[in-house]
């Protein structure tokens, strides 16, 4: 299991990380795994996991609701 940081998630993703912190409180992202009081860290196998099945989806019918908002 390969976990990322705020920052690399945002990179991987092509994001900033104010835009994972957003999709994450939106519940856009799967939650992160919590390795201590104010530590967090994504499973890099299920954003993949996610992304795959949003994409195979179609993604969000309203442009509004765009899992990827801002680069």
């Amino acid at each position: 299991m390969r976990l990322l940081n705020q920052r690399e998630l945002a990179a991987y993703l092509s994001i900033s990380p104010t835009t994972v912190a957003r999709m994450t409180k939106r519940g856009d992202l799967p939650a992160p795994v919590r390795l201590g009081k104010t530590t967090v860290r994504w499973d890099l196998t299920q954003i993949d996991k996610f992304l795959d099945s949003f994409s195979k989806s179609g993604g969000y019918d309203d442009p509004d609701d765009m899992l990827i908002r801002e680069k």
